[in-house]
């Protein structure tokens, strides 16, 4: 697959030769960049991670709760005695928890934009070398959207195991162990899957813009801008 031309000109200004770049080397050049700006990367994968351990935290105990109810049981019986099951299944508190995962998935995407938008401002130089070399733009938008990717997915697996790890934890001390048997591992496995897939599109969201940006840079204005 490959990622992006190299154009040089000869004397009538026409493309003389094309050279492309291969998708493994993209590959490579992205993580170096991850690897040289790690503070970075760690400032777009904390978002990431707060907001995906909050919604897989949300998810798992609502179908945990859910799988409770639909079983029975003594357990559940005493959770309603003491009001717990009340709690828990109060169509307030669901709206006030979902609006509040609402409220973390937007400033996980603020902080990805705004933390991309200050990487492409770091960047102007080394954008507009690129640039002048002959990469295309759609080199530019590819190693940005690599880049916030590979942040994605490693933020995501980490904000999925916090939230797994609270999930259990909490529903240890409250029903005990044995409520996950209850817990269809199909159901499980849809809820880890939907998690996986917003931390993914919320990463790319957030760095669509910023790619756009920085490949929509001339040139000659990045080479001359001091940082």
């Amino acid at each position: 697959m490959a990622s992006s031309m190299i154009e040089p000109l000869g004397a009538s200004g026409a493309i003389q030769k094309q050279i492309r770049l291969p998708f493994s080397k993209a590959v490579q050049i992205a993580w170096r960049n991850i690897r040289v700006r790690l503070a970075r990367s760690l400032l777009v994968m904390s978002g990431i991670v707060l907001a995906l351990a909050f919604l897989a935290y949300i998810l798992c105990s609502d179908a945990l709760v859910r799988s409770l109810i639909t079983a029975g049981g003594p357990l559940v019986e005493s959770l309603q005695k003491e009001g717990k099951l009340a709690r828990m299944t109060s169509t307030d508190v669901s709206a006030q928890t979902w609006w509040l995962v609402g409220l973390a998935l937007l400033v996980s995407f603020v902080g990805i934009l705004n933390a991309m938008l200050m990487s492409v401002t770091e960047r102007f130089s080394e954008i507009g070398t690129m640039k002048c070399l002959g990469a295309l733009d759609s080199l530019i938008v590819e190693l940005f959207l690599l880049e916030t990717l590979f942040q994605g997915f490693v933020g995501t697996a980490i904000g999925i195991a916090i939230g797994l790890a609270l999930v259990f934890l909490e529903s240890l001390f409250t029903y005990g162990a044995e409520a996950w048997t209850l817990l269809p591992g199909a159901t499980l496995a849809k809820l880890l899957g939907l998690c996986v897939l917003v931390g993914i599109g919320l990463t790319i969201a957030g760095a669509l813009y910023p790619a756009w940006r920085a490949a929509k840079m001339q040139p000659v204005d990045a080479m001359r801008t001091e940082i």
